[in-house]
């Protein structure tokens, strides 16, 4: 028999703390509740999965008015003992052997909320028993968190996201980074350790810099926050590379595994399989994230099969252990940092730590040959996406060639064969940072070290560096004669060319041309000979021999479109473009220039960006607009204090600049031409490129003007957007298809002249802190 009392309270925890963020989410939770009898919140652990059901389940007490009831399961550890806890939550006295009966029978006719907090470690009992109460009870609703889904019918599964965090690459306007619910609440937390603690100027990017490290995670930035006893925000933010032993102290009143970082992430470990244990510790060698193939390439071996990867990384995904994700078409995985962390320091407990990384290192090094012999040609652009998406494996594994003597020779071949890399992906200060660091550490005479040496000249020259560039590039010349190397004497004699070509472009010309002839009788990728014939067009038109320069111009084009290359083409049309400004033809010079920009949009080639930027203002300032010529010198100014010297030393380029300077100068006035100068220095990557197409401009746009830009639909796809949610989880919020809010995000994007979500996100933000300030 039971016995039943006329109605239940609930038994929900009072808030010890301020709710902070989560006002959509939870809004979405209830919506959820309202229309589905099931709702299981899943994230990683510390992702704040209880807080958010406890602050759906008080919110929605009045709708319940049999009780709200919260089952705490974490610390649970018979399964037989399931039922008899959900029993002594409701209060019920039971007097039956069977106690699944007893609550079926109990909560039959009653309108209640269970919350069932934590089951991931009974997945199987939970949901058979949720499973057999919603049958039993038609006004039955239950939320239930866990880190993976009961995989019952009739559960919709809520993903918790982690808080948004602002982009340090973003500039804010005062006070904007705490409309970031992870800066807000790190804010809120401080404040109740340290009283007077406020974000600041001061202190303003080392809490960004914090809430990015600790990538969102509530829990994470809560314990943070208790260290500010001792530490201040840039000591927290800097000490950080040793999380677990620094978040070790937390509150006495949370979850023994919720008081240290260590302890949750051991909860989530223990709950894995062995294989799954297995897997998360491997893939912790992968940085930024990674495609199925490479997982199975690396971890696969004779202790953990590669036909059960997929079914494990199915688990470790259900688990929140791995994240998935989607770019180019193609899914991907990631984890966040700090659970990497972990499976690293679980890879070293097996002693298996170098093995792994070796295997990690030899995928990505067949990756970088692969992308050699293919980036001339169509699948270009595929293979920019993919080596900007892969660079954190790529560096990881160079790191781990430099780290050790035996493996400095394989790591000389990574960094010296990809020169497009540094290049071409605007990667050059790095790129010259590795080959200094491989060059230093293996000085044997090798193929590999001509060609590594071969680059760091070529990123010498146009970085400005004319010390460097002199001594790397006799370097090169000395050792490809002495070794006897073709394709290297090749490649040397091309950059001795491109260094000339600054100082001397009548004594470059010979050098380029016998460089372009041994290419000729070598077999090397075509990028090499073709990335040559710009530098000539420009010593062509440096020496007056314009003819001969469109004649190469053409040459250059001719082969770029028939292999389907874009990157190459792009400083062609630049070179053209600079051709049509000598002859005079200025609407075919910015035409030309434009459409050199546009072919670079897939790239992030800062040299190249601020080649066009340049030439784009020598045309502006011939054509008469001068403002617009200021505002261009001004943006690659910027540009160029990201790469060298600025248009790379080359004093007859440096000579077109000045003159065109004193064209808009004196036309406009010093004062006018020093604001707008200016104007250009302070503008976004992103809004330089839309100027200088003559695109609409997310700056132009304030954001008191959203109600005539944006239509209602599209501020609430922007306001999910900013809170995290992918376009699936967008249109599932919305009950609209996928397509219709892939076409939203794209028409934001339009409007806007933004290229990522995180810019959406900086935008609500900004919005938010207008209206508050309004209000």
């Amino acid at each position: 028999m039971t016995s039943r009392s006329a109605k239940q309270s609930d038994n929900l925890p009072a808030d010890l703390t301020s709710f902070v963020g989560r006002r959509s989410e939870a809004g979405a939770v209830r919506q959820l509740l309202s229309a589905d009898r099931l709702v299981t919140l899943t994230g990683v652990g510390g992702v704040g999965k209880t807080r958010l059901a406890l602050r759906v389940a008080h919110d929605l007490r009045r709708a319940f008015p049999d009780g709200v009831c919260l089952v705490e399961l974490a610390s649970l550890k018979d399964p037989d003992l399931l039922p008899h806890t959900v029993i002594d939550a409701l209060g019920i006295r039971e007097q039956s052997a069977n106690a699944a009966s007893v609550l079926a029978d109990y909560l039959r006719s009653r309108h209640t909320l269970l919350v069932l907090d934590n089951c991931e470690h009974m997945l199987v009992e939970t949901a058979t028993l949720v499973d057999r109460l919603l049958r039993a009870a038609p006004k039955l609703r239950i939320l239930a968190t866990s880190r993976q889904a009961l995989m019952i019918a009739g559960e919709h599964v809520y993903p918790v996201p982690t808080l948004p965090v602002p982009d340090l690459d973003v500039r804010l306007a005062p006070g904007v980074a705490t409309q970031f619910a992870a800066v807000n609440l790190f804010a809120a937390r401080a404040a109740a350790v340290v009283p007077g603690f406020e974000i600041n100027p001061d202190n303003e990017q080392a809490v960004i810099r914090l809430c990015q490290r600790l990538e969102g995670i509530p829990l994470a930035i809560e314990l943070a926050a208790v260290r500010l006893r001792v530490l201040t925000v840039e000591e927290l933010a800097d000490r950080l590379d040793s999380r677990f032993e620094l978040l070790r102290e937390g509150s006495r009143n949370l979850p023994e595994r919720h008081q240290t970082l260590r302890a949750l992430i051991d909860w989530s470990y223990e709950l894995c399989t062995p294989a799954e244990q297995t897997l998360w510790a491997r893939a912790s060698v992968f940085a930024g994230g990674f495609g199925f193939d490479a997982l199975a390439a690396v971890c696969a071996d004779e202790s953990l099969a590669e036909e059960v990867i997929l079914d494990t990384v199915a688990g470790l995904t259900d688990k929140s252990i791995l994240i998935r994700g989607e770019h180019g078409g193609r899914v991907r995985f990631r984890m966040l940092e700090t659970i990497r962390e972990y499976g690293q320091a679980r890879l070293r407990e097996y002693g298996s730590e170098a093995k792994v990384q070796r295997t990690h290192r030899d995928w990505y090094w067949r990756l970088i040959e692969k992308a050699a012999a293919e980036w001339f040609g169509p699948s270009q652009e595929d293979w920019a996406a993919l080596l900007r998406v892969e660079h954190p494996n790529v560096r990881a594994a160079l790191e781990f060639c430099l780290a050790r003597p035996e493996e400095v020779r394989v790591g000389l071949r990574m960094v010296g064969l990809p020169w497009f890399l540094w290049v071409a992906l605007g990667f050059m200060t790095e790129g010259r940072l590795w080959l200094d660091r491989a060059l230093a550490m293996d000085q044997e005479p090798s193929l590999d070290r001509v060609w590594a040496l071969g680059t760091a000249a070529d990123i010498a020259v146009f970085q400005g560096d004319e010390a460097a560039a002199t001594a790397l590039t006799d370097a090169v010349h000395d050792l490809a004669r002495r070794l006897g190397d073709p394709k290297g004497l090749a490649y040397a004699t091309h950059m001795l060319g491109l260094r000339e070509l600054g100082t001397d472009p009548s004594a470059a010309i010979p050098l380029l041309v016998e460089a372009l002839e041994r290419y000729g009788r070598v077999d090397v990728p075509a990028d090499y000979p073709n990335s040559l014939r710009p530098a000539l067009t420009m010593a062509y038109m440096d020496c007056g021999e314009l003819d001969r320069a469109a004649a190469m111009v053409e040459e250059t084009c001719e082969q770029c479109k028939q292999a389907g290359e874009r990157w190459l083409l792009s400083y062609t049309m630049w070179a053209k473009g600079v051709l049509s400004l000598l002859q005079g033809e200025l609407e075919r010079a910015e035409a030309n220039l434009r459409e050199a920009l546009q072919l670079k949009r897939f790239t992030q080639d800062s040299l190249g960006l601020a080649f066009i930027l340049d030439a784009l203002a020598w045309t502006a300032a011939a054509s008469g607009d001068c403002e617009r010529a200021a505002v261009l010198l001004g943006a690659s100014d910027q540009v160029w204090q990201t790469v060298g010297v600025p248009l790379f030393g080359a004093k007859y380029l440096l000579a077109r600049r000045e003159h065109f300077e004193g064209v808009a100068r004196q036309a406009m006035g010093n004062a006018r031409f020093d604001t707008a100068f200016a104007r250009g220095g302070q503008l976004m990557v992103e809004d330089m490129v839309t100027f200088a197409l003559r695109e609409r401009r997310a700056s132009s746009i304030e954001p008191r003007q959203v109600d005539s830009v944006l239509t209602a639909r599209e501020r609430e796809v922007a306001n999910l957007v900013a809170q995290g949610m992918s376009n699936k989880d967008v249109a599932a919020k919305l009950v609209i298809s996928r397509r219709t809010v892939d076409v939203h995000v794209e028409h934001i994007f339009a409007k806007f002249g933004f290229n990522s979500r995180t810019q959406i996100a900086t935008w609500v933000a900004q919005q938010r802190a207008l209206e508050s300030q309004d209000r």
